[in-house]
C-alpha cells in the first residue's frame, strides 16, 4: 500500500502592525521638530522674539503693538495661533519694558531724580521693582510743581 501523501503548510509569523509601521517610518531628521501644526512659536526664545521686536521699532518707532506682532509673524514666517500669539505679545511687552531714566542732578530749573521719587513715595505712588518712577507720578510732580518740573 502506497503511502499518504503530505502536505506541509507553513505558516508566516503574523506581522505587528506596529513592528511594520516602524520599518516605513523616515529617519528623523536632527532638527528641531516644528510645533503644532506645523508652527514654529516654539523654535524661537523670549528673548531672541524681543530683539525681533527691539530691532523693528528701531527700523520704524511708533508702531502699535497690534502692528509690531503682525510683524514679527510676517517677519519670522509663523503662523498666527493661540499659543504663538501670547508669545509674540509677551515678546513685546518685554521688549517695551521702559529702562529706567538716568539720574537726574537737578537744577535751579529743573528737579532731580531724587527729589521726584521721593515726592512720589509721599504721595503714595509705588516706584517700580527697578526704581524707575512711574509716568503717572512724574506727570502728577509736573502739574503740581510747574516752576521746577522733572
Amino acid at each position: 500500500m502506497p503511502l499518504p501523501l503530505r502536505a506541509t503548510v507553513t505558516f508566516a509569523a503574523p506581522r505587528c502592525a506596529a513592528a511594520g509601521y516602524r520599518g516605513r517610518m523616515p529617519p528623523r531628521s536632527a532638527r528641531r521638530p516644528l510645533g503644532l501644526f506645523d508652527n514654529p512659536g516654539g523654535d524661537f526664545t523670549l528673548e531672541e522674539l524681543a530683539e525681533t521686536v527691539r530691532a523693528m521699532e528701531r527700523a520704524q518707532p511708533g508702531r502699535t503693538a497690534d502692528e509690531l506682532a503682525g510683524a514679527v509673524f510676517a517677519e519670522l514666517a509663523m503662523k498666527r495661533t493661540r499659543r504663538a500669539a501670547e508669545l509674540v505679545a509677551e515678546a513685546v511687552r518685554v521688549a517695551r519694558a521702559r529702562e529706567p531714566r538716568a539720574e537726574i542732578t537737578g537744577s535751579r530749573w529743573q528737579a532731580s531724580t531724587r527729589e521726584v521719587r521721593d515726592w512720589a513715595r509721599s504721595a503714595g505712588f509705588e516706584p517700580g521693582s527697578d526704581g524707575a518712577i512711574p509716568e503717572q507720578a512724574i506727570a502728577a510732580y509736573n502739574q503740581t510743581h510747574p516752576d521746577r518740573p522733572y
